[in-house]
């Protein structure tokens, strides 16, 4: 038997998991995989035209690879970036100047390559 509390707490969170699908539906659908391609200028030096990563050479850095990635990985890692949980100097330079839907269109675009 339910109780009254325990039903209380069963609505509300049955109200927070529809709610956060909503959200979660409204962010992909808002996604913008041409406004991704025009943002990504900035990334192409490091990460290359088509988002194909380069080797390190001669004592320069590796860039990963991110056309192809998965969009929800590309989406955490560049929030990562911008709010210091991961560190490189260029990264959080680049990454504390997107906007959250910036963001969100970077990680589409990149995800959309082959």
């Amino acid at each position: 038997m339910l109780t009254p509390t325990l039903l209380r707490w069963v609505a509300t969170c049955t109200l927070l998991i529809s709610a956060s699908l909503v959200v979660a539906d409204e962010t992909k659908m808002s996604a913008d995989s041409e406004a991704g391609k025009l943002r990504s200028v900035v990334c192409i030096g490091c990460h290359g035209l088509n988002g194909e990563g380069k080797e390190a050479v001669n004592g320069q850095p590796a860039f990963p690879r991110l056309a192809g990635q998965l969009q929800s990985y590309l989406n955490k890692s560049i929030h990562d970036y911008k709010n210091d949980s991961r560190n490189d100097p260029m990264m959080g330079a680049i990454a504390k100047g997107l906007s959250d839907i910036d963001i969100v269109n970077l990680a589409t675009y990149y995800s959309n390559l082959k």
